[in-house]
């Protein structure tokens, strides 16, 4: 199946998260189109000479010179995407091993595909809702995630069309159109904060599209690491240190964060971590093993060619 996957860049973001991309290529047969989000000339030209000699891989600069919203970039790239599918994933996504034919069995067989939940919330039963994380809806409809998703184009345009929505996250109930928010039942209409997408996700649900959510055997999600530079020293400095799960979060990126850049300068040192949950540490341990030797196997196989 030919799918071609949008994965969105913002600033100071790229060179430590090459392996990502590099793990991609060496695992599937799929094609990338790279994005730039208000990327400095410099990064944006890094991108460029990445993907030169390359014909799986493709570049997009997004207009302006700020990093717009994630849901303002994918309501851009819908617009100017061609393909049956709408696809795309994060950028802090590894593939250590090929996943492809399990995903394509699972597009062929419904209309919105959704997978990699960040590594934190992998072991933990996800409540219903529109957060980032949910898959089902407060009313138990499927819903989808927006860190990898696979949408049959022709499911999404009637929906935003018919209710004058978007991809957008919709924060206030004024901001949501009375059309839309008239079709909803009343568990489904209980909040109204609706994350990336997920106003698109439980009217689409409505209108009888069909969601999958699967994890992929091989494919991993760190979770927040691209946005490390921009939001995770601010939440250093806020965060409540008396909450044990968001003290995890953060220092999880944070290692996950110095440890790409050791990866990256070839140092496979592993950085200091301890988190209050002692499985977490482990998955994160040994998540850290497998990121090395992926470099290591990359290494290889560019000096083989």
């Amino acid at each position: 199946m030919h799918l071609k996957f949008y994965i969105i860049y913002t600033p100071n973001s790229f060179s430590k998260l090459k392996l990502a991309i590099n793990s991609l290529l060496l695992n599937t047969d799929y094609h990338f189109i790279l994005v730039a989000n208000g990327l400095e000339y410099i990064e944006f030209c890094e991108i460029q000479d990445f993907i030169s000699n390359n014909k799986r891989l493709d570049i997009i600069d997004l207009p302006g010179n700020v990093t717009i919203p994630h849901g303002t970039a994918l309501n851009h790239l819908f617009n100017i995407a061609s393909s049956d599918y709408f696809c795309f994933m994060d950028s802090d996504i590894f593939a250590f091993k090929d996943f492809s034919e399990q995903l394509n069995q699972l597009v062929k067989e419904n209309d919105v595909v959704s997978s990699c939940k960040p590594l934190e919330w992998l072991r933990k039963k996800s409540p219903k809702g529109y957060r980032g994380h949910c898959t089902v809806s407060p009313s138990g409809k499927n819903i989808a995630m927006t860190y990898f998703a696979v949408y049959k184009r022709d499911k999404v345009r009637p929906v935003l069309n018919k209710y004058g929505i978007s991809f957008e996250r919709y924060m206030r109930k004024s901001q949501i159109p009375e059309k839309a928010m008239s079709v909803l039942s009343e568990p489904d209409k209980h909040t109204n904060k609706f994350n990336t997408a997920k106003l698109l996700n439980i009217l689409q649900a409505y209108d009888g599209v069909k969601f999958a959510y699967k994890e992929f055997d091989g494919l991993v999600h760190l979770g927040g690491v691209s946005r490390y530079s921009e939001h995770t020293i601010q939440g250093t400095r806020n965060i409540n240190k008396s909450n044990p799960v968001a003290v995890d979060r953060v220092a999880t990126r944070y290692y996950f964060h110095n440890l790409l850049e050791n990866i990256k300068n070839n140092c496979y040192e592993l950085p200091d971590l301890s988190l209050n949950d002692t499985a977490l540490e482990n998955h994160v341990i040994e998540t850290s093993h497998e990121l090395i030797l992926l470099k290591k196997s990359i290494v290889e196989a560019k000096t083989c060619h």
